[in-house]
C-alpha cells in the first residue's frame, strides 16, 4: 500500500484524463445530480439503476461511473431542497431548513452556490482523508461496537435541542413521533409485530423515503395550495451572490473544517450514513454560531454545514468498504456489489493485490468533484429559474414525482399510501407549529439506537454488569459526555435567546 502511492500515483492520475474516463465522469455527475434532485431517487437508487449498465465496462471505468453518481447525488438533493423545500435525499433535510428561506427572500442563487461550493470542499476533504488515512481510520471504525453506536444515536437525538430551539417541547414531541414510526413492524430481537394493527403491509415497517416524501414534498405542496402567491418565491438578480458564497469558507474556516471532519468521521462508522452526518454537522454549526437565532431563517452557514458534511461522508464511507470490506452506507453497499462482480474482494488484500484499481478509483473523485463544481456553478442560474414556474404547475409535478419515487422504493402501492398519509399528517403538524426535521431524525436514528441497544444487551449478558458495559468503554464515555454537553449548551443558548428577546422588548417598549 505504501509503495504504490508514491510511485504509481502520477501515472494513475494521468490515466483518468482520457476522453473515455472524463466522459464517464461527466455522465455520472449528470445522472447523480438528476437522481439526487428528484424526490425519492436517492444516491443508492440512482447507483442501483445504473449498475447493470456497467457490466460491459472494465472494473476501473465501472467504479468511476458509480462513484461519480454517488458523489453528485449527495449534492443534487440540495437543489430541490432549496428551491421547493422538498429534499431530494434524506441528507438534504437540514439544507432545506435555511436554503428555502433564502430562496423565499430572493437569495436562491446564493443558496445554490453555497451548496455546490460546500459539497465540493467536503468531497475533496473526504477524498484526501480516504487517500492518506485509510488504515488508521479503518481501525478506528472497528472500535465502534454496539454500545458506541447506541450512544452515537443518542447523541444524534440530542440534536433535537438545537433543531427545535424555538419550541423545545414541540421538537421533542415530533422526535417522539418519529421514534414511534421507526418501531412499527417486526421487532428485530423477538420477531413479534408491533403497531401493525393486523396489517400485513405494516409488518415490514415504514420505509424512510416514502415517509420523507410525504412529510416534506406532499406537505409542502399542500401548504402551497393554500397560498395566493403565483410562484414559490421571487427571483431577483442577486448581484454578488457568487462572491458571497466563495468568501464564506474563507471567512469561517473552523466551520469548514468541522463540518467536513464530522462528515468523514460519521461516514467511517458503518451504518451511520449521510443523514446523520448532515444533522450532526448542522446541529454543531448552530451550537457554535455567534448568531444561532438566524438558523432556520436563511443562514448560509446552515447550508454549508449540511452540504460539506454529507459529501465528506462519501470519502469516509469508502474507508471501511475498501480497507475492511464493510460498507459504510447504502450506496457503499451497492459499490461493494460492483467490486465483487468485477472479481475484486474489498478488504485488506485489495490494495496489495489490485492497488492500481483501488487507487485509480480513489483518485477519480478529484476530477469528479471538479466537474460537479463546474456544472453546479454554471447551472445554478438555470436551477433558480424554477422559481418562475407557477405554483399551479409545480404542485402536480412534484406530487407525481413523489408518487413515482415512493413506489420505486419497493415497487409497493402501500408505500404510495404511506406518502399520502404522512403528507396529510405533515401538513397539519406544520399548521400547529411542529418542526418536521426532528421527526425525520427520530425515524433515522430510531432503528440505529434500538438495534445496537438490543445487541449490546445481548453481549453484556456475559459481563458482570450490563451498566458497566454501557458506560465504562472509553468511546461510550466520550459520547455520553458529548451528549450531555450538547443538551446543556442548547438550554444555555435558549436562556440567552430569551434574555435577548426580553431586553429587545424592553428597549422597543
Amino acid at each position: 500500500m505504501g509503495e504504490i502511492l508514491p510511485d504509481g500515483l502520477p501515472a494513475m492520475m494521468a490515466g483518468l484524463l482520457t476522453f473515455q474516463k472524463l466522459g464517464l465522469i461527466l455522465l455520472g455527475v449528470v445522472v447523480g445530480l438528476i437522481g439526487g434532485a428528484l424526490p425519492g431517487i436517492s444516491a443508492s437508487v440512482a447507483i442501483a439503476l445504473v449498475l447493470p449498465l456497467t457490466f460491459t465496462l472494465d472494473p476501473t471505468s465501472a467504479l468511476i461511473l458509480l462513484g461519480a453518481i454517488y458523489m453528485a447525488a449527495e449534492y443534487g438533493g440540495s437543489v430541490s431542497a432549496i428551491l421547493i423545500n422538498t429534499p431530494g435525499t434524506p441528507a438534504a433535510i437540514c439544507t432545506a431548513l435555511d436554503g428555502h428561506p433564502m430562496a423565499v427572500e430572493g437569495r436562491a442563487r446564493e443558496a445554490l452556490y453555497v451548496a455546490v461550493i460546500a459539497s465540493s470542499i467536503g468531497g475533496l476533504f473526504g477524498v484526501a482523508v480516504l487517500l492518506l488515512f485509510t488504515p488508521p481510520l479503518a481501525t478506528f471504525s472497528l472500535a465502534f461496537g454496539a454500545p458506541e453506536m447506541f450512544w452515537l444515536a443518542v447523541a444524534g437525538l440530542a440534536i433535537v435541542c438545537n433543531l427545535a430551539a424555538d419550541n423545545f417541547l414541540k421538537g421533542v414531541i415530533a422526535a417522539g413521533i418519529g421514534l414511534w414510526i421507526a418501531t412499527i413492524g417486526q421487532d428485530p430481537a423477538t420477531g413479534f409485530y408491533r403497531y401493525t394493527y393486523g396489517s400485513y403491509d405494516l409488518e415490514g415497517g415504514v420505509e424512510l423515503v416514502p415517509a420523507l416524501l410525504g412529510f416534506f414534498a406532499v406537505a409542502q405542496m399542500l401548504t402551497l395550495l393554500g397560498t395566493r402567491e403565483g410562484t414559490i418565491a421571487k427571483l431577483t438578480s442577486q448581484a454578488g451572490a457568487l462572491g458571497k458564497a466563495v468568501r464564506l469558507p474563507f471567512k469561517q474556516p473552523i466551520l469548514t473544517l468541522r463540518s467536513s471532519l464530522i462528515g468523514v468521521i460519521v461516514g467511517v462508522l458503518p451504518g451511520a450514513g449521510a443523514s446523520i452526518a448532515s444533522f450532526v454537522s448542522y446541529g454543531e454549526a448552530k451550537r457554535f454560531s455567534r448568531n444561532p437565532d438566524n438558523f432556520g431563517k436563511g443562514a448560509s452557514e446552515g447550508i454549508f454545514a449540511s452540504e460539506a458534511a454529507n459529501n465528506a461522508m462519501v470519502g469516509g464511507s469508502l474507508v471501511p468498504l475498501l480497507a475492511l470490506g464493510i460498507p459504510g452506507s447504502a450506496s457503499a453497499a451497492i459499490l461493494f456489489g460492483a467490486l465483487t462482480m468485477n472479481g475484486l474482494v474489498p478488504g485488506p488484500q485489495l490494495f496489495a493485490q489490485r492497488g492500481d484499481i483501488a487507487y485509480s478509483f480513489i483518485l477519480s473523485f478529484i476530477p469528479i468533484v471538479l466537474v460537479m463544481l463546474l456544472i453546479g456553478l454554471f447551472s445554478s442560474r438555470i436551477y433558480a429559474a424554477v422559481l418562475r414556474v407557477k405554483v399551479d404547475m409545480i404542485v402536480p409535478a412534484v406530487l407525481v414525482l413523489s408518487i413515482i419515487g415512493s413506489y420505486a422504493v419497493r415497487n409497493s402501492v402501500f408505500d404510495v399510501w404511506v406518502t399520502g398519509v404522512c403528507g396529510l399528517a405533515g401538513f397539519f403538524l406544520l399548521r400547529f407549529g411542529f418542526a418536521l426535521p426532528p421527526l425525520i431524525l427520530g425515524m433515522v436514528l430510531g432503528p440505529l439506537a434500538e438495534d445496537n441497544f438490543r445487541r449490546a444487551l445481548t453481549l453484556s449478558s456475559v459481563k458482570d454488569s450490563t451498566l458497566e458495559y454501557f458506560i465504562t468503554r472509553p468511546i461510550s464515555l466520550v459520547l455520553m459526555i458529548i451528549t450531555l454537553l450538547m443538551i446543556l449548551s442548547a438550554f444555555w443558548q435558549e436562556i440567552r435567546r430569551r434574555k435577548r428577546l426580553k431586553a429587545q422588548m424592553l428597549q422597543d417598549g
